[in-house]
């Protein structure tokens, strides 16, 4: 596994091409109790949409040329799966960063990838008390919940740590960050990390996985449907951020980015099935 890049590297790191995101705040979660059932929908999968407010983008353009439509949502890997969430943040533009902002953001990433590393196995996040939430998405990978990371953000104790597979051997790759309430938390410095939520999300919990998933989430899933199935409905999940933070998993969309195009199902394709997992490791 490589060793930590420098701490100015992983500064310039986020400032690559990546979906852009909103204006945050400072917003705790509330009990812990609560905060488990909003983390749990929100992680179970992590592909899709919910009904956060989008951003109108105006340019100015010559006469006669084509204008390009602002996107309202961004189609999963799931049949019927659409965020706009993550439409509204790539209808907005990074900005830049001062000093003194891109120094706080190195410490935070480099903070970051040591927290990561902690436990570089799927192995080692069970033995840990880590929760499988669903399974494995194509350029998403497979989610385990960090029960100790979230309560409030901090870069050395992320709430979700992702690996690319289900298996004890699986690697990890990245990591997600959770919390917030009618606007996303402060998270990393600077305007540039692109927190989203889900949508229609439900999940169940028990079972061999601890969490499971039985309807593609950001689709038109009901609440009498997860009824049916003895689930937790949530229309909106808690807010969330992917840091793709790990030596030789760098999202090339953005080390904030939501998907990491590297990430793909044992064929090397992108298919999953009706809820957006791969079928098997």
């Amino acid at each position: 596994m490589q060793t930590l890049e420098r701490t100015q590297d992983l500064a310039s790191l986020e400032e690559t091409s990546k979906p852009p995101r909103r204006t945050k705040r400072t917003v705790g979660l509330i009990a812990l109790g609560v905060a488990l059932i909003v983390v749990a929908a929100g992680v179970a999968y992590a592909i899709g949409s919910s009904n956060s407010r989008t951003k109108t983008v105006v340019k100015t353009v010559t006469p006669n040329k084509p204008v390009t439509p602002a996107v309202s949502c961004i189609k999963g890997v799931a049949p019927g799966s659409c965020n706009t969430d993550e439409a509204a943040e790539a209808n907005l533009k990074d900005q830049p960063l001062d000093q003194a902002t891109r120094t706080l953001l190195a410490a935070q990433l480099t903070a970051a990838r040591a927290a990561a590393l902690k436990y570089p196995t799927v192995a080692d996040a069970t033995a840990h008390g880590m929760i499988l939430a669903g399974g494995f998405s194509p350029e998403t990978g497979a989610h385990y919940i960090n029960y100790a990371g979230i309560n409030s953000f901090d870069p050395a104790n992320p709430g979700t740590y992702i690996y690319d597979g289900t298996s004890p051997t699986s690697r990890v790759v990245g990591l997600m960050y959770l919390g917030g309430d009618s606007t996303p938390p402060a998270g990393f410095a600077g305007p540039n990390d692109h927190w989203h939520r889900h949508a229609n999300t439900c999940v169940v919990f028990g079972g061999a996985n601890g969490i499971r998933v039985p309807f593609a989430a950001d689709s038109d899933v009901t609440i009498s449907m997860c009824n049916a199935q003895h689930g937790t409905f949530m229309r909106r999940t808690t807010w969330m951020v992917h840091a793709w933070v790990v030596p030789g998993w760098e999202s090339p969309l953005g080390v904030f980015s939501h998907n990491n195009p590297d990430l793909v199902c044992a064929d090397g394709t992108i298919h999953t099935d009706a809820v957006g997992f791969c079928k098997g490791n």
